[in-house]
């Protein structure tokens, strides 16, 4: 096994007042462990037109500002990618439609390619209030990822930092219901850390991946048993 390998880490989020988004920079922080590591942070679009987006200036001036600084995910990073992390505000207990409408649609053509397995997965959210469900969302978003075959990355609660977090799922914040409280740096600190241990997991699955290819082809796991 090499003793250094650098990676490909892509963060996918959804925010419409920000708060995702500062999360997802902290998670990027934490994954940039090697100056040649390439961390992507991308937003996913809004659903909604822009005249239904313009009757709140607050989620409009928002939207334009993350749109100047986070491109949208493409297919290319998401093959090329080591790594996958889901960030979302909680909406009802589940991640924001815009997510799940980007998973859906890029996922329909390659949920059964061998490009994307033995990646590393993880998820970070921010809720309304502290059991708003920020658990059921980061779970949502971890099934998805066990649905392409990602290799789930959770906090846990091994790094020191993330004991504090009250939670093994993954990252999160709690932003108040008008989404006007920011993370805190604790919370920040949380999503560094969660940011580091998935880019870990990634690049022990990438030195390691000779050998999942000749596990993947190795024809006792391979062939269908014989017909008795």
């Amino acid at each position: 096994m090499q003793a250094w390998r650098s990676v490909n880490v892509l963060i996918c989020f959804y925010s419409r007042y920000g708060n995702t988004a500062k999360l997802a920079e902290a998670v990027g922080e934490g994954a940039q462990i090697s100056p040649q590591d390439q961390v992507w942070i991308r937003r996913v679009p809004d659903l909604e037109p822009d005249d239904v987006i313009r009757q709140d200036e607050r989620w409009w001036r928002t939207r334009e500002s993350l749109r100047a600084r986070f491109p949208e995910p493409q297919i290319v990073e998401f093959q090329r990618a080591d790594a996958l992390v889901l960030g979302s505000p909680g909406y009802f207990g589940t991640m924001a439609a815009a997510l799940k409408h980007w998973l859906e649609t890029t996922m329909s053509n390659l949920w059964q390619g061998a490009e994307i397995e033995e990646k590393a997965g993880a998820a970070f959210c921010t809720t309304s209030t502290v059991h708003g469900g920020n658990e059921q969302t980061i779970l949502g978003m971890l099934t998805v990822l066990m649905h392409i075959g990602c290799v789930i990355s959770p906090a846990g609660y091994l790094v020191p930092t993330l004991r504090r977090n009250q939670m093994p799922y993954g990252a999160s914040a709690v932003t108040g219901p008008n989404a006007d409280i920011p993370p805190s740096e604790e919370d920040l600190a949380m999503a560094r850390a969660l940011g580091f241990r998935v880019s870990h997991v990634a690049r022990v699955l990438l030195a390691s991946r000779g050998q999942e290819e000749f596990r993947r082809h190795f024809r006792q796991w391979t062939d269908p048993p014989p017909t008795p």
